[in-house]
Protein backbone atom coordinates (compact mmCIF):
# COMPACT_ATOMS: atom_id res chain seq x y z
CA UNK A 1 0.00 0.00 0.00
CA UNK A 2 1.16 3.22 -1.20
CA UNK A 3 2.01 6.34 1.44
CA UNK A 4 -0.32 9.09 0.25
CA UNK A 5 2.11 11.33 3.01
CA UNK A 6 5.07 10.96 1.01
CA UNK A 7 7.25 14.65 0.94
CA UNK A 8 6.17 15.39 -3.00
CA UNK A 9 2.34 14.89 -1.78
CA UNK A 10 2.54 17.13 1.33
CA UNK A 11 4.40 20.00 -0.63
CA UNK A 12 2.09 21.07 -2.75
CA UNK A 13 -0.77 22.34 -0.09
CA UNK A 14 2.05 23.26 1.93
CA UNK A 15 2.94 26.09 -0.64
CA UNK A 16 -0.71 26.43 -0.94
CA UNK A 17 -1.39 27.31 2.46
CA UNK A 18 1.46 29.41 3.11
CA UNK A 19 0.74 31.73 0.11
CA UNK A 20 -3.03 32.02 1.49
CA UNK A 21 -1.75 32.33 4.81
CA UNK A 22 0.12 35.07 3.14
CA UNK A 23 -2.58 36.92 1.57
CA UNK A 24 -4.36 36.87 4.81
CA UNK A 25 -1.70 38.84 6.50
CA UNK A 26 -1.56 41.00 3.70
CA UNK A 27 -3.95 44.33 5.02
CA UNK A 28 -5.86 46.55 2.77
CA UNK A 29 -4.50 50.23 2.52
CA UNK A 30 -5.42 51.98 6.02
CA UNK A 31 -8.43 54.32 5.59
CA UNK A 32 -7.90 57.64 4.01
CA UNK A 33 -10.23 59.04 7.41
CA UNK A 34 -7.71 60.79 8.91
CA UNK A 35 -6.70 62.93 5.66
CA UNK A 36 -10.81 63.35 5.36
CA UNK A 37 -10.82 65.22 8.74
CA UNK A 38 -8.15 67.24 8.05
CA UNK A 39 -10.25 68.42 5.35
CA UNK A 40 -12.73 68.99 7.37
CA UNK A 41 -11.29 70.80 9.90
CA UNK A 42 -9.93 73.05 7.29
CA UNK A 43 -13.60 73.99 5.85
CA UNK A 44 -14.36 74.22 9.52
CA UNK A 45 -11.35 76.92 10.07
CA UNK A 46 -12.30 79.10 6.64
CA UNK A 47 -16.27 79.14 7.97
CA UNK A 48 -14.97 80.67 10.70
CA UNK A 49 -13.34 83.39 8.74
CA UNK A 50 -9.59 81.86 8.94
CA UNK A 51 -8.68 83.25 5.52
CA UNK A 52 -9.10 86.39 6.80
CA UNK A 53 -8.34 85.79 10.64
CA UNK A 54 -5.68 83.46 10.98
CA UNK A 55 -4.22 82.88 6.92
CA UNK A 56 -0.70 81.69 7.81
CA UNK A 57 -1.99 78.70 10.04
CA UNK A 58 -4.52 78.09 7.30
CA UNK A 59 -2.03 77.76 4.46
CA UNK A 60 0.59 75.57 7.00
CA UNK A 61 -2.94 72.67 7.85
CA UNK A 62 -3.47 72.64 3.55
CA UNK A 63 0.21 72.40 3.25
CA UNK A 64 0.19 69.89 5.96
CA UNK A 65 -2.82 68.18 3.96
CA UNK A 66 -0.95 68.11 0.76
CA UNK A 67 1.55 66.36 1.90
CA UNK A 68 -0.34 63.83 3.88
CA UNK A 69 -2.10 63.38 0.34
CA UNK A 70 1.08 63.38 -1.36
CA UNK A 71 2.32 60.20 1.42
CA UNK A 72 -0.78 58.05 1.34
CA UNK A 73 -0.28 58.11 -2.58
CA UNK A 74 2.87 56.73 -2.02
CA UNK A 75 1.79 54.58 0.67
CA UNK A 76 3.77 55.89 3.44
CA UNK A 77 0.56 55.34 5.97
CA UNK A 78 2.61 56.70 9.23
CA UNK A 79 4.13 59.67 7.71
CA UNK A 80 0.28 60.23 5.94
CA UNK A 81 -1.75 59.87 9.46
CA UNK A 82 1.42 62.22 11.22
CA UNK A 83 0.92 64.44 8.54
CA UNK A 84 -2.90 64.71 8.88
CA UNK A 85 -2.62 65.22 12.29
CA UNK A 86 -1.04 68.33 12.08
CA UNK A 87 -2.95 69.45 9.68
CA UNK A 88 -5.99 69.04 12.13
CA UNK A 89 -4.12 70.84 14.72
CA UNK A 90 -3.22 73.81 12.30
CA UNK A 91 -6.29 74.24 11.30
CA UNK A 92 -7.99 74.02 15.02
CA UNK A 93 -5.40 77.16 15.75
CA UNK A 94 -6.52 79.18 12.39
CA UNK A 95 -10.17 77.84 13.44
CA UNK A 96 -9.80 79.43 16.99
CA UNK A 97 -7.81 82.41 16.10
CA UNK A 98 -10.72 83.28 14.06
CA UNK A 99 -13.33 82.68 16.78
CA UNK A 100 -11.35 85.02 18.84
CA UNK A 101 -10.53 87.78 16.81
CA UNK A 102 -14.87 87.80 15.79
CA UNK A 103 -15.30 88.11 19.71
CA UNK A 104 -13.16 90.76 20.02
CA UNK A 105 -14.93 92.28 17.29
CA UNK A 106 -18.00 91.80 18.47
CA UNK A 107 -17.10 93.14 21.96
CA UNK A 108 -15.26 96.07 20.13
CA UNK A 109 -18.90 96.74 17.99
CA UNK A 110 -20.67 96.83 21.43
CA UNK A 111 -18.92 98.98 23.37
CA UNK A 112 -18.77 101.69 20.61
CA UNK A 113 -22.80 100.98 20.86
CA UNK A 114 -22.85 101.29 24.13
CA UNK A 115 -20.78 104.35 24.29
CA UNK A 116 -22.95 105.95 21.59
CA UNK A 117 -26.20 105.25 23.42
CA UNK A 118 -24.62 106.59 27.05
CA UNK A 119 -23.76 109.84 25.31
CA UNK A 120 -27.16 110.03 23.90
CA UNK A 121 -28.85 109.54 26.96
CA UNK A 122 -26.61 111.57 28.83
CA UNK A 123 -26.03 114.46 26.54
CA UNK A 124 -23.47 115.33 23.97
CA UNK A 125 -21.35 116.65 27.00
CA UNK A 126 -21.96 113.58 29.21
CA UNK A 127 -23.66 116.16 31.98
CA UNK A 128 -27.17 117.01 32.75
Amino acid sequence: MPNDMTPKAVVPPLIVTVFLLLGACASAPPSRAPLEAAGSEIASARSAGAQDYAPVELGRAMQWLGAADAAFARREYDAAGRNAEQAVLDAQLARFRSMAATAREQVRTRSEENARLRRELLGEGGSR
